[in-house]
């Protein structure tokens, strides 16, 4: 009798610990957060000057590829030119990358996009993409803008991003409010963080359930 009560107590400590594993693991996964990031992320300018802002990226998971548009305002600013950084590039890593297509009339740059030629990695903060642009004849305060942002794992998943975007003032412009950091977190990727918290808690109590119904 005693060695039946022994065993059944051995069992049920495993479960909890299989189940309180499981929670870990899952919520780590969850909370594993990417940061997409114009640097600077706020600049003042001269009417009429050239100037360049990189598109940095910092992940605690491992990542495969990255896509973006931009958007911005064609009255003041301009892009002229993005060319490829190194974050996808670390250790020698190949990739295909897209300067994406630029629309000065729009304010628009679409399809811009970096993909390593192999598995996903573990890869150290760095600039994703350098752009350079040009401010116009005119004064005034411009947001560069990341839309559609999706970084992806080699198993397609769409990663959980917390954007950041950028402050341009151009010639002499009076700032009352400044905006704090132009920091944007979509209601999609809010609601998607409440939906894989729900998502973690059914999965493990499933589990548990499944376990404690092989030991009884």
């Amino acid at each position: 009798m005693i060695t039946i009560t022994y065993i059944k107590s051995c069992k049920s400590f495993s479960a909890i610990s299989i189940f309180v594993l499981i929670t870990l693991l899952l919520a780590g996964t969850a909370n594993a957060e990417i940061s997409v990031a114009f640097y600077p992320s706020q600049t003042s300018v001269e009417e009429n000057e050239e100037f360049t802002i990189d598109i940095m990226i910092e992940s605690d998971v491992n990542v495969s590829g990255a896509e973006m548009q931009l958007t911005y305002d064609p009255e003041l600013i301009e892009v002229t030119s993005i060319s490829e950084g190194n974050f996808f590039k670390q250790d020698g890593e190949s990739t295909i990358f897209s300067k994406g297509t630029i629309d000065n009339e729009l304010g628009t740059v679409n399809e811009i996009y970096s993909v390593i030629m192999g598995d996903d990695t573990m890869l150290e903060p760095d600039i994703f993409a350098t752009i350079t642009l040009h401010s116009k004849e005119k004064s005034g305060v411009a947001i560069l803008e990341m839309k559609n942002v999706i970084i992806t794992n080699s198993a397609g998943d769409s990663l959980e991003t917390k954007i950041t975007n950028a402050e341009i003032i151009v010639g002499d412009v009076e700032v009352t409010t400044p905006e704090s950091g132009a920091e944007t977190e979509t209601e999609e990727e809010s609601v998607t963080t409440g939906q894989n918290s729900s998502i973690i808690a059914l999965i493990a109590l499933c589990c548990l359930y499944i376990v404690r119904k092989r030991i009884d």
